[in-house]
């Protein structure tokens, strides 16, 4: 997991719920420029303060999660792929044991989504949004109709990053 310069701390810290770190800002600069935004596009479109912003990329300021779910919506990504994108769900996080269905409950939608896994083609991604509403949580989540569109996103990063957390005792 990515440590933040003084050492001590994982990309996303289970413990008050923030995510930071150099890593992370960088995956933000990047994903912005492919937006063809500038950090000051990338804090307008997402309602939040410039130096805010600018501390998360430069790896000094941690975010809340209703403030990662403004930057996904910005960045017009799903939560999950926006977990995945940012590195907070890094391939070092899969590697250090996370399966990558663990938002998924044991049983047979997890089993099934192994099988669909396993017959889709290697070479190209698992469709996030296949996977994610075989949840049955994140599908009443969709299906709500009292919560508007970021609060859907600020709850999912929750519910996902938690299930994270669980899984693998308590940072990213």
């Amino acid at each position: 997991m990515e440590r933040s310069p003084a050492g001590s701390r994982p990309s996303y810290d289970g413990s008050d719920g923030t995510a930071g770190g150099t890593a992370f800002g960088d995956a933000l600069r990047r994903l912005a420029a492919e937006k063809d935004l500038d950090l000051a596009g990338l804090a307008g479109a997402a309602s939040l303060d410039l130096a805010l912003v600018e501390g998360a990329v430069g790896g000094t300021a941690r975010l809340a999660v209703p403030a990662l779910a403004r930057l996904a919506r910005a960045l017009r990504l799903r939560p999950i792929a926006f977990l995945q994108q940012t590195g907070l769900l890094g391939l070092e996080v899969y590697a250090g044991g996370l399966d990558p269905l663990y938002f998924l409950p044991d049983g047979q939608i997890r089993y099934d989504a192994r099988i669909y896994m396993r017959e889709i083609n290697p070479r190209h991604a698992v469709p996030e949004g296949d996977m994610t509403k075989r949840n049955p949580v994140l599908k009443a989540l969709a299906d709500d109709t009292v919560l508007d569109a970021l609060g859907k996103v600020e709850v999912e990063l929750a519910y996902l990053l938690r299930a994270a957390v669980q899984a693998t005792g308590g940072g990213l």
